[in-house]
């Protein structure tokens, strides 16, 4: 399965290369961070399960990784990430809408940043989903504060249209952390 999502978190990278063109304007946002989260998260009621695809509310606890580099590549950041996500409508096909809520980052030196979602787009076939998020990392997060955040994303979870249903999902998004520069002052 790790092959799938290595290959899922490039066509993310490519997905967001598209969005921010290269050789932006300086009034453009900048880029401080690209970061890929990988998580894998246990649903709190099997998704999909007697063969049916029945949108259903349900939360979904995640645990894992996000590890972050500047924009030359240079890692910059690595945490861990512990959330649940409350899931208003989810199934295994169908348009989603996910979870809003903020998603806690600890980084490896214990300090916390906050990355509040005001978005979050799944579109999933058979288990399979694409997602696209956006949002903003809070004023007072330890790194990254203020910044805007936009990231693409796939996750894949098995047993739909199962008996046992999908109990869990593996997930690899991408991330992008930019800002705004300020005025110049002379």
């Amino acid at each position: 399965m790790k092959p799938v999502l290595v290959g899922a978190a490039l066509t993310a990278v490519a997905l967001l290369e598209a969005a921010i063109p290269a050789g932006a304007a300086s009034a453009d946002p900048e880029v401080d961070a690209t970061c890929v989260r990988t998580l894998h998260g246990t649903f709190g009621t099997p998704v999909g399960s007697g063969g049916g695809n029945r949108p259903q509310a349900d939360t979904l606890h995640m645990t894992g990784t996000v590890k972050c580099v500047d924009p030359a590549g240079r890692p910059v950041a690595a945490g861990t990430v512990d959330h649940t996500l409350t899931l208003p409508r989810t199934e295994c096909t169908g348009d989603e809408h996910g979870d809003t809520s903020a998603t806690r980052v600890t980084w490896a030196d214990g300090a916390v940043s906050t990355l509040g979602f005001d978005r979050v787009d799944v579109v999933k076939a058979y288990g399979t989903a694409s997602l696209v998020a956006a949002g903003r990392v809070t004023s007072d997060s330890a790194r990254f504060a203020g910044d805007t955040l936009s990231g693409a994303g796939t996750s894949i979870s098995t047993g739909c249209g199962t008996m046992a249903g999908a109990r869990t999902v593996d997930s690899t998004t991408v991330i992008r952390l930019s800002h705004r520069p300020g005025p110049a002052t002379g």
